[in-house]
């Protein structure tokens, strides 16, 4: 379906991004204008107004193209479905999602005052993260769950959060495969540092410079989340390696008990 541009509303709070990247914009426009064809975009209808959930950069690229519309897939829904929808666009189509807009859906959901009680894995679910990502926002933000709603019965019931008890064998492979993702971006990093380097000596064109060092600044944000998410890993398995010791001693002065009443 092609909706004129008019019709379109983008001031409802659906733009999840941290950011509209400009320099896409007229990188799609111009492909627009040479007669590229892209995806439709995503909107959502409540039966009065369409609202934008998938697709800006291409809507505001097709409105510096001049087109007066843009082709659209139209799901029937509230404001509030294309808010959610909006939270997990983009996770794997167009331009890549930065670690900043990740961020912004996820702090979005848990300052809500309905998906805040959502699970962390049904948050991560909806906005394509990681569930401990979610755990480390949630933390952050001082908005630690203590109870979780659900349907049951077509009721809404509450029940209190219980510790989760994290498999150590999982744990201890997530913290490999963190360790070694950190490491791998540092060293890209690094890499990328020197290319600058050696580009400024050797005067490389200032567009150039600036996709190096945004490249680099894109990277240095991957790993600080990553560093979040290992930190939120590192401590269920202290916390997993505490309680597990604490069992031991318990079961070591039961062995102990036994021992002498068997004695008597």
């Amino acid at each position: 379906m092609n909706l004129s541009l008019d019709k379109i509303r983008i001031d409802r709070g659906t733009q999840s991004r941290a950011k509209i990247d400009q320099a896409t914009v007229a990188e799609y426009a111009d492909l627009m204008r040479d007669g590229a064809k892209f995806p439709p975009v995503v909107v959502f209808h409540d039966g009065a107004e369409y609202f934008l959930a998938d697709g800006f950069h291409r809507y505001f690229a097709a409105k510096k193209a001049g087109s007066p519309g843009i082709s659209c897939n139209v799901e029937e829904g509230t404001l509030r479905d294309a808010i959610l929808y909006s939270f997990g666009a983009n996770s794997d189509h167009g331009l890549r999602r930065t670690p900043a807009d990740k961020r912004k859906a996820v702090m979005a959901m848990l300052s809500d005052i309905e998906w805040q009680d959502w699970s962390d894995r049904e948050i991560a679910r909806q906005c394509c993260v990681s569930h401990p990502f979610v755990a480390a926002i949630r933390k952050e933000m001082g908005a630690e769950k203590k109870e979780t709603k659900f349907k049951q019965g077509g009721k809404i019931t509450t029940r209190q959060e219980k510790p989760k008890q994290e498999d150590p064998v999982q744990t201890f492979t997530q913290i490999e495969q963190m360790t070694a993702a950190v490491q791998e971006l540092r060293e890209k990093n690094e890499d990328l540092q020197d290319q600058v380097t050696i580009a400024f000596a050797a005067s490389m064109d200032d567009i150039k410079k600036e996709q190096a060092e945004s490249v680099i600044k894109d990277l240095r944000s991957q790993i600080r989340l990553l560093e979040i998410e290992l930190k939120a890993v590192t401590s269920s398995r202290d916390q997993f390696q505490a309680e597990n010791a604490q069992l031991m001693k318990q079961v070591t002065m039961l062995q102990k008990k036994l021992k002498k009443l068997e004695g008597n």
